[in-house]
């Protein structure tokens, strides 16, 4: 996670994300060298090979992520980019992943699965404390909410900037604009194309 800082805004990643993409970027300069073959073509199947694991770490582990902006939350999948104004969020889950629930449909983050089992034993007293009201109906608290996980954390940040943005009256979940700002959604098949055109020119090279 990364704070807010002169007007840029609060980002959230899986806690593995930079293991993984760590990871496969090793991975893609193991494939790069130990390819290396006897041809320019072997040579360049190689390389394109390295690049494609590199460019799958960071299209599926690194760029994923869920933004904390002033005026809307963002979420960041591998193929679509999701803007959700405040005034459209009606609802936060993390039974799964962080899930923002609008009045017109829900968007799931791919970057903050909800934490395992583990995540419960490994956590202590403060991340339930921590928590927001939201999250605590009855006193029971989803492993996914605990503060001590990236899901929880990300989670608790959206809630507790959006009550506050109730309660200042900056925002009135009650009243609805004739023409509220709508949920924007946009496709981004870049990234992954991108490692399916680099796989591709790999395996072909190695084949000439």
């Amino acid at each position: 996670m990364t704070r807010e800082t002169a007007g840029e805004p609060e980002t959230y990643r899986a806690s593995s994300a930079p293991w993984l993409t760590g990871f496969l970027v090793v991975l893609g300069l193991v494939v790069c060298f130990a390819g290396w073959g006897h041809t320019v073509a072997h040579h360049a199947g190689a390389v394109f090979g390295g690049l494609a694991l590199a460019a799958l770490g960071y299209a599926l582990y690194w760029r994923p992520r869920l933004e904390v902006h002033t005026d809307e939350v963002r979420v960041v999948n591998p193929l679509r980019t999701v803007s959700i104004p405040w005034s459209r969020i009606v609802d936060v889950r993390t039974r799964f992943a962080v899930t923002i629930a609008t009045d017109q449909g829900a968007h799931s983050c791919f970057a903050l699965p909800s934490a395992g089992a583990g995540a419960a034993l490994r956590s202590g007293v403060d991340a339930v404390n921590r928590n927001h009201p939201i999250a605590r109906p009855g006193g029971a608290v989803r492993v996914g909410d605990l503060t001590s996980t990236a899901s929880g954390a990300a989670a608790h940040r959206v809630r507790d900037t959006w009550q506050r943005k109730i309660e200042t009256g900056e925002l009135d979940v009650f009243a609805r604009d004739a023409a509220p700002d709508p949920v924007r959604v946009r496709y981004v098949p870049g990234p992954l194309a991108a490692v399916v055109l680099l796989a591709a020119a790999g395996a072909v090279l190695f084949t000439v």
